[in-house]
């Protein structure tokens, strides 16, 4: 491998310490892990090469970096809600949700340093000035579906002068105003009805309703923005975000269903894989035409939960879910769809749960019903793992309570990680989660990640430290002898912010198909050459399967 001082090169190994002289018993400067991007400086000294690397320059050895970037998923810590960021090995970013807070923005202003970035029309800069560039690209930006703490963190982002968005995707379901009249135009009507504030949803052949205002181009949402100018609703007032800000020229919004089949731009002929299992859109016929529209499954909030986008990534032999707010209801629809399967599965589990709760006392009747639920619950996760099954999955819904063990079992998934905030309501995640991802994870050590338990603290950590750093800066502004000086102090107050919420609880996955990591930062290291806490899974080509590297098992 050929060095260049203006290269791209990237960590090989799963942990590298970066040493301050060219030796294995140098100083430890930093504790770098697979996949980190670094500089080569141009010196060498036998098998070590002096690099650049998370803001510290050192040595490390030639065998431990090459010019490969891997695929990078990092589970932002955004407090309650949903964050993820990634970097694909063609170097597209994408942000699936980005929670209600600005955590994110100060993650991405902190991965991108845009409190230093230069942008032409910005803070007074010109195209002509040294440095000047164009706002930081993220070509395609996700919302699962319309929950708060999934998309309100986009609005600081797409009305960002410093981010500059490229497509829009969402699940096709926006709340909108419904005014008196356009509810009374339909009063007294039994196949059609306004389903809350989702817009109208009628009646179908077999007797479900279906939301038939699916805003799936990019007119029909343009057009729902440009009708209500002042809404107070908060899902239209981000999406007018994106419209208004001048850097998003040539934004698009897309509604994303399974017919679909992948992203757009990751159809398998490139490294990474990305295929759509949800929304399932259902055709519909109204007015003399066919709709693709989406069943309610439930209450409004039932409904747009478990129409989340779903995504299953691939990348070499690994596979990662990756979902929104799925539900109980929501899961059972999936099985049906996927499994060619006429009843719910959350049903047959409550048949078999009540049926084992008499223990002996069982009629030969209900023997009989036992075994036939529980041979038609094994054969729905064997035909679900076909479509299902991943090693990674994020958890759907913060670690709610709401989800089926069937559905957990086609997962099936070695690894788990968890988003959830300490600023809720529901006790997230709930025990019997955390119970159930385990007892039905592959393997006989399941994974289990939580951003919020990889925060011991809230999100500005460690909490005195930063409580000082605070006062200490509030005195320097009041003693700053300049106008200048104070922006300089305050821009970073605002870095320093933003490296907090950017570097504890975040969960990170790196891995090249091949060599799989998922890493979170130690927020009290022992020293610099151990900041990371790392998990390693192998592929065991016996198995056909990756699984767990065990290093308690290891001789």
């Amino acid at each position: 491998m050929a060095l260049s001082k203006s290269g791209n090169y990237f960590i090989s190994k799963t942990s590298v310490v970066l040493r301050k002289t060219a030796s294995p018993k140098g100083t430890a400067l930093n504790h770098l892990i697979f996949g980190d991007w670094l500089r080569w400086r141009g010196e060498t000294k036998g098998a070590w090469q002096k690099v650049r690397c998370r803001g510290n320059e050192g040595w490390i050895k030639t065998s431990e970096f090459n010019n490969q970037r891997i695929l990078e998923i990092n589970f932002v810590d955004i407090g309650q809600g949903d964050g993820a960021h990634i970097v694909t090995p063609e170097d597209k970013v994408i942000v699936i949700d980005a929670g209600k807070t600005e955590n994110m923005f100060r993650f991405l202003s902190w991965r991108y340093n845009l409190h230093n970035r230069k942008v032409a029309g910005v803070d007074g800069v010109k195209a002509s000035d040294s440095g000047a560039r164009k706002p930081f690209n993220i070509e395609q930006a996700v919302i699962s579906h319309p929950d708060l703490d999934h998309y309100y963190g986009f609005r600081n982002l797409f009305a960002h002068p410093k981010l500059k968005f490229g497509t829009v995707f969402h699940n096709g379901i926006v709340e909108r105003p419904v005014s008196k009249a356009e509810k009374n135009s339909v009063k007294g009507k039994k196949n059609i009805k306004y389903f809350s504030d989702l817009g109208l949803a009628v009646k179908g052949d077999n007797g479900k309703f279906y939301l038939l205002d699916v805003v799936n181009s990019n007119k029909a949402m343009r057009d729902l923005v440009k009708a209500h100018p002042k809404t107070s609703k908060k899902y239209l007032s981000t999406m007018r975000a994106a419209v208004d800000n001048p850097a998003n020229k040539g934004l698009k919004f897309k509604a994303l269903s399974a017919n679909d089949k992948h992203l757009p731009g990751f159809d398998g002929t490139g490294q990474v894989t990305i295929d759509i299992l949800g929304p399932v859109t259902e055709k519909v016929t109204h007015g003399g035409k066919n709709h693709q529209a989406l069943r309610k499954i439930g209450n409004e909030g039932v409904t747009k939960n478990g129409h989340s986008v779903v995504f299953q990534l691939k990348i070499g032999k690994l596979k990662v879910m990756l979902g929104g707010d799925l539900n109980t209801e929501s899961e059972d629809y999936l099985l049906r769809h996927y499994c060619g399967i006429n009843e719910d599965t959350s049903h047959l589990e409550s048949v078999v749960y009540e049926l084992r709760a008499k223990g002996d006392d069982l009629t030969e009747d209900e023997k009989g019903e036992l075994q036939v639920a529980e041979s038609s619950l094994a054969a729905i996760v064997s035909k679900g793992r076909q479509t299902f099954q991943v090693d990674v999955a994020k958890a759907c819904h913060h670690g709610s309570h709401h989800f089926s063990e069937t559905f957990l079992k086609a997962i099936n998934a070695i690894a788990v990680v968890i988003s959830s905030g300490d600023a809720e309501a529901y006790s997230h995640p709930r025990p019997d989660a955390l119970g159930a991802f385990g007892k039905y994870g592959r393997g006989h050590r399941p994974l289990l990640f939580s951003t919020e338990i990889a925060r011991s603290t809230r999100e500005f950590t460690p909490v005195f430290k930063f409580y000082e750093r605070i006062k200490k800066f509030e005195a320097d502004l009041k003693s700053a002898q300049s106008k200048r000086e104070k922006a300089r102090l305050q821009k970073e107050i605002e870095q320093e912010k933003s490296r907090n919420v950017a570097v504890y609880g975040m969960i990170t996955l790196r891995t090249d198909g091949d060599t799989v990591i998922i890493a979170q930062k130690i927020e009290e290291p022992s020293g610099k050459d151990r900041k990371w806490d790392i998990q390693e899974l192998a592929f065991n080509n016996a198995r056909g399967e990756f699984e767990y590297k065990d290093r308690t098992k290891s001789h």
